[in-house]
């Protein structure tokens, strides 16, 4: 696509387009169709069954109060993942192109291009949703799961007090580093660990869930004897906070719409969601109640390590060091593949020109996107240093409900303005406005719990808008001064990082 743009137009505009038409001889350059429902189905429940799982119980519990509203919270929460996907899944059957949300918010708000400044609101918002997917929405998301790793690796030398914040932040740092290093030094390594991990993540959650049943048959103390909902808080602004931990557990709902184009069916993407969202939900359910039948309101309260304390009190000090080491093992995989996929996207963003140059730099040994990984790894550094668990999973929440919000009203808006399209798969329409009510509660109501966290979150994006006035409205607005700085830099860096700039090129495939 980026060689078929308009003289003198920025790039972007080329990749909000509508799907053109193709000849017989296109055909061939189009993505291949292998994404069945099964596959379909394996890759939603591996992809969002991770990390967030031995994290997430704590955050939801700390906001809920009490049992019964922690498990009404994971359960809605994962009614709200499906609703999201299901919309997604309309779009992903008409908007026939890859890239999800980016495609998607530039597609519904340019309004078939039918006004220049309207199609530029629709090309400035696309914009602004990779820009917050670069700067904000991954380098957040791998910090979590560096901070929960440190955590984990930490926690047992410190079993009756806090960890001293330096520590784990030092540990997260390493935790971001060691998977950057493999993943600079060989592509077939970083491949082969997430593999293992994959199976290291579902040993992992079935170990919990086979821990707790055994709890409960065996006849030991549990907590169950409670009641259920007594504690319980229903503040608007604390619900809000639960649901963006129990959907932070759920993240990558939407992963399937990346996959669009490589669908065999039109409705593959929604047969999979309907098959492994239920799945994800009722595996989730079943740990969830496995932690309450050992742990006490109080000791999930207290526990960011939630599986620690569960171990220790199941299998005794054994149990700590086998669960720090799977749980480390499991976020150490999804560190390695975020700044895997993180850094290829800036990689080919800069070879399209909507990145500084030197980012599509590769190694002249190890034929790895060196500059990317190390620009990804100090974005998730920078996230890690001011910050807290916490802290980090409400503003990333904030920040990515914002764009959901604004793709299910853009799938409202094309109901209209796209209303002669053939849609293979349609929601019931009060399904995308349900769910658009639902990312206004989401991204309102918590500001007036976490303000701060908010701020962060708008505070990041925000700059996202001078920033594509300036770089990509108009190449002719751009100063001249900063062509040249792009082309110095590039060479000091290439020196720096023994690499040479990548250029497209077809007959590489």
């Amino acid at each position: 696509m980026a060689g078929h743009h308009e003289e003198g137009k920025p790039l972007l505009s080329a990749h909000v387009q509508s799907a053109a038409a193709t000849d017989g001889g296109e055909e061939k350059k189009k993505l291949k169709k292998e994404l069945t429902v099964l596959y379909g189905v394996g890759f939603l429940i591996s992809d969002i069954i991770g990390s967030g799982i031995f994290l997430s119980p704590n955050g939801v519990i700390a906001q809920a109060g009490s049992y019964g509203l922690a498990l009404v919270i994971w359960i809605v929460s994962g009614l709200m993942a499906t609703g999201g996907a299901l919309c997604y899944s309309e779009l992903g059957t008409f908007v026939k192109k890859s890239g999800s949300e980016y495609a998607y918010i530039g597609e519904a708000y340019s309004f078939k291009k039918k006004n220049r400044y309207v199609a530029t609101l629709g090309e400035c918002m696309a914009f602004t949703y990779m820009w917050m997917f670069f700067v904000v929405g991954t380098p957040m998301s791998m910090a979590i799961d560096a901070l929960l790793a440190a955590e984990y690796v930490v926690k047992p030398f410190y079993l009756n007090c806090d960890a001293p914040v330096v520590i784990v932040k030092l540990m997260a740092i390493v935790a971001v580093a060691i998977p950057a290093m493999l993943n600079a030094y060989s592509v077939k390594l970083t491949l082969q660990l997430s593999t293992f991990i994959t199976f290291v993540k579902f040993i992992a959650t079935a170990f919990i869930v086979a821990l707790g049943v055994y709890h409960l048959a065996t006849g030991c103390d549990t907590t169950f004897n409670d009641d259920f909902f007594k504690g319980s808080n229903y503040s608007p602004s604390g619900l809000s906070l639960g649901f963006y931990a129990a959907l932070w557990s759920y993240d990558g709902w939407n992963a399937l719409n990346f996959m669009a184009e490589e669908a065999k069916d039109v409705k593959t993407l929604p047969r999979a969601i309907c098959i492994g969202m239920p799945i994800i939900i009722f595996c989730y359910a079943l740990i969830n109640l496995s932690f309450f039948a050992v742990l006490s309101v109080g000791e999930l309260n207290r526990a960011t390590a939630v599986a620690l304390p569960f171990a220790y009190k199941t299998i005794g000090p054994t149990g700590e060091v086998i669960f720090s080491l799977l749980v480390t093992l499991s976020t150490f995989g999804a560190i390695s593949a975020g700044i895997l996929s993180d850094a290829r996207v800036k990689f080919v963003a800069a070879r399209d020109g909507l990145l500084p140059s030197f980012l599509c730099g590769v190694h002249n040994k190890f034929r790895t996107p060196l500059p990317a990984i190390v620009l990804s790894s100090i974005f998730i550094i920078l996230m890690i240093i001011p910050s807290n668990l916490n802290q980090l999973v409400n503003s990333y929440s904030l920040a990515v409900w914002i764009f959901y919000g604004l793709v299910f009203a853009g799938l409202l808006i094309m109901r209209v303005t796209h209303k002669d399209v053939k849609r293979p798969f349609k929601v019931f329409i009060p399904l995308p406005m349900l769910m658009v009510l639902v990312a206004i509660f989401l991204v309102f109501v918590p500001v007036i719990g976490e303000p701060v966290d908010a701020a962060i979150a708008v505070g990041l994006i925000l700059p996202a808008i001078p920033v594509y006035f300036i770089f990509v409205f108009k190449h002719k607005w751009r100063p001249k001064i900063f062509s040249r700085i792009n082309a110095s830099s590039t060479r000091f860096l290439n020196k720096l990082f023994n690499s040479s700039l990548s250029r497209y090129s077809e007959s590489d495939f």
